[in-house]
């Protein structure tokens, strides 16, 4: 990415993905007191680039580009590194994907145009997906999961209630940046005394590597990239990433005179 160098206030510069200027706008309108202003003048304006949207499509790969009479004409593609996830996989991974856009560039003044186009291809692309993953056609596949217009899947949770899960249709107006002054503060922790894990193995008495029952004893490692992963025990702590591990007495002594 190029460095963002000085530049005049009304030229566009290029800082964390945003075009930002003083805008030169020749627009009045009347105060309180009925006077005419200049009131958006060398106001800060923040916009999406013209080809963020593109770039971030292009990365996706969502979108095929081809041109015609010298002018880009963009058409949605399936996504075939997706064919073998399950329907809702599929509907989180855009939706997570079109709302990750959305609430890191809402604030821009241009985000509705940029990102309703943005928004357009990535459903059609879920569309297309869905239709390559069941050799089906787009038509098809609308009819078979739109529900009062949008695009729906059901599912079961853990509990066996059927769940419907539907693709984003938030829309993409601008948001208002936060006037709060305290994001920099950092949160007041509440401690709570509940049960925890390491309460939980002491209490079940039971060795982590032999199994044997009774009183346990913790063996302690400073960091665990010093481990070697070469013994069992090693293995353990690495697999659990616990610089902890519960041991008998018998089992802890070993690993003290290496003989496990």
């Amino acid at each position: 990415d190029e460095k963002t160098l000085i530049t005049h206030s009304e030229t566009p510069a290029k800082f964390l993905g945003f075009h930002i200027r003083n805008r030169k706008c020749m627009e009045t309108k009347r105060d309180s007191l009925g006077r005419k202003k200049r009131s958006r003048n060398k106001t800060v304006e923040i916009k999406i680039p013209q080809d963020t949207v593109k770039k971030k499509l292009l990365a996706y790969d969502v979108v095929e580009i081809k041109k015609h009479n010298g002018k880009e004409i963009w058409k949605p593609k399936a996504r075939p590194e997706l064919n073998f996830n399950d329907n809702l996989e599929i509907l989180r991974r855009y939706n997570s994907e079109i709302r990750g856009l959305y609430n890191y560039f809402g604030i821009a003044v241009n985000c509705a145009d940029q990102l309703s186009n943005f928004g357009y291809i990535m459903e059609y692309s879920m569309y297309k997906t869905f239709a390559a993953k069941y050799r089906s056609k787009v038509k098809k596949i609308c009819k078979k999961y739109k529900h009062n217009g949008i695009f729906c899947v059901k599912y079961q949770n853990k509990a066996g209630k059927q769940k419907e899960e539907y693709f984003y249709k938030g829309g993409f107006k601008r948001q208002k940046p936060s006037k709060d002054n305290k994001i920099d503060i950092l949160p007041k922790f509440i401690m709570h005394t509940s049960t925890t894990s390491l309460m939980d193995r002491l209490k079940a008495e039971k060795c982590e590597l032999c199994g044997a029952e009774g009183h346990l004893e913790m063996h302690h490692v400073r960091k665990l990239k010093n481990l070697q992963n070469k013994e069992p025990w090693e293995r353990h702590m690495i697999a659990r990433k616990r610089k902890t591990i519960a041991l008998c007495g018998t089992c802890h002594k070993k690993i003290h005179y290496g003989t496990i």
